[in-house]
């Protein structure tokens, strides 16, 4: 066995990777053995069956696994015994190579790999980026405030409706809706407004309604469905009227809103809510932020990359698009590559991991907030333990809360160092600065799909690929992640 490479300039660089019989010949008959024990041929006991018919049937897949495994493992010890960094999998070069597995004796692989080019990211030196803060609106502070009194509201049945109402009516014969007078439009509440139960109102509801999925949740059918020459007349009888009375702002409120204490008063509860409907817009406004750097990043930070080599590698990797396709999108894919390798050169440079503490912090934070924010913690520790330990156990949850980590801990690099243009102003202000600015560039979330192994016959068969370790982030090409976590 005997690999071999000669500098040439340029990054694309060539690999010859030998291979003789003697290296491949003892783990195949072994394996064609094993396989023997194991198949039950017609004609034969299990375990019987002439090698010569083992062969046949076996032998070539066999062969085919040995050496593809010989060579990935060569590869590989090249690059890390030469401390090569690479980007890209590397790719046989056609025509090259002396391969003819139905007359199996020496084989040469010649294959192809691109040196990951030397790239100088220095954030301070890029232009400004906005960084954008969404300061909750009085209106949006008080309609939380309204929801919440409403939960913690009791619930009446007053005689007559009015606009906060719920109802239930009877129409077409057995049928039953319910709906709330508040999704109607103007005209069809006044129909509905001081009604009694067991009044009558003839409408055609499909208009009443505010909007179709309103009208089609109250009576039971799919949006995709409607009819759009059907009104959906009917005339209706009302059955129950129900009301929620706004709990007031007291101390009985406060406890039964807030168990944990952390509010007495109405102040404090209008800035506990402030926060955290300003929460509640950070994933987008972090996501704007994260766009416009990457952007500025890839118009301001020189890459070179080898145009040929990645044009047949996506056409390797990707066996559905086409050279025509390919041209049209070329310029993403080339931002993908590049954004990748301006990423990892980042993380090489500055302390970005996640910590397994860190996936389990998100995931107790994530089910506090969602399920027991109205509980005592203690009285649900056990619980919440259980279901965070259960959660660990699920590797795509933890591979997904670890990219949302890393990308949180790379927005937040980006905006310590970064030049920033700091802004602020209530949910419209941010739909403005969004859409007055050129529209969001998807070349960094859009890529090709990974290759997970070198194969040197498309005939053998793919292993199954093992599942990624729960506290690693898989790469996302062959361009050498140095992304890092804390196994523990």
């Amino acid at each position: 066995m005997n690999i071999k490479h000669e500098n040439v300039p340029g990054q694309v660089q060539e690999l010859v990777i030998e291979i003789q019989k003697e290296d491949y010949a003892e783990n195949v008959d072994k394996a064609l053995k094993k396989q023997r024990r194991e198949i039950a041929v017609p004609g034969f006991r299990k375990g019987n069956a002439p090698m010569g018919i083992v062969q046949k049937m076996y032998g070539k897949n066999i062969l085919v696994m040995e050496v593809d495994r010989l060579v990935n493992e060569q590869i590989d010890k090249y690059f890390k015994d030469n401390d090569i960094k690479y980007i890209f999998e590397p790719m046989p070069v056609e025509g090259k190579s002396k391969v003819d597995f139905d007359n199996p004796d020496n084989f040469s692989f010649v294959y192809e790999y691109v040196l990951r080019p030397e790239v100088n990211v220095d954030l301070t030196s890029m232009p400004a980026v906005t960084d954008f803060t969404v300061i909750p609106s009085e209106e949006e502070i008080q309609g939380q405030i309204d929801q919440l009194r409403e939960r913690h509201g009791n619930y009446i049945m007053p005689e007559t409706i009015a606009e906060t109402d719920s109802i239930s009516v009877d129409y077409g014969g057995e049928k039953e809706a319910f709906f709330f007078i508040r999704d109607l439009k103007d005209d069809a509440k006044k129909a509905f407004e001081g009604k009694k139960v067991g009044d009558k109102v003839s409408l055609a509801m499909r208009q009443a309604f505010s909007a179709d999925p309103f009208f089609a949740r109250a009576f039971g059918f799919k949006v995709e469905e409607l009819n759009a020459d059907d009104p959906y007349a009917y005339e209706m009888t009302v059955k129950r009227i129900g009301r929620i009375n706004p709990a007031e702002l007291n101390e009985d409120f406060f406890k039964n809103a807030f168990p944990d204490g952390s509010v007495t008063d109405e102040a404090t509860m209008k800035e506990v809510i402030k926060k955290q409907v300003a929460d509640q817009y950070k994933p987008d406004s972090e996501r704007m932020f994260m766009d416009r750097a990457i952007q500025t990043l890839l118009d301001n930070v020189s890459v070179e990359l080898p145009d040929d080599f990645m044009k047949r590698y996506i056409l390797a990797v990707q066996k559905d698009m086409s050279e025509e396709a390919l041209e049209k999108e070329f310029e993403r894919y080339k931002n993908s590559f590049k954004w990748q390798i301006i990423e990892n050169t980042l993380v090489e440079g500055e302390d970005v991991n996640v910590t397994r503490a860190d996936v389990e912090a998100y995931f107790r934070d994530y089910f506090v907030k969602n399920y027991f924010a109205n509980f005592n913690a203690e009285s649900v520790k056990d619980q919440l333990d259980k279901i965070v330990a259960d959660a660990m156990k699920n590797q795509e949850y933890v591979k997904n809360a670890y990219d949302m980590l890393y990308d949180q801990k790379l927005v937040a690099l980006m905006r310590k160092k970064m030049n920033v243009e700091h802004k602020e102003g209530d949910f419209k202000a941010f739909v403005e600065e969004i859409s007055g600015k050129r529209e969001e560039d998807k070349s960094a979330e859009e890529k090709p799909k990974k290759t997970t192994k070198r194969k040197t016959s498309a005939k053998a068969e793919e292993p199954a690929a093992e599942a990624a370790p729960a506290e690693e982030k898989p790469k996302k090409t062959r361009a050498k992640s140095t992304k890092k976590s804390e196994k523990e």
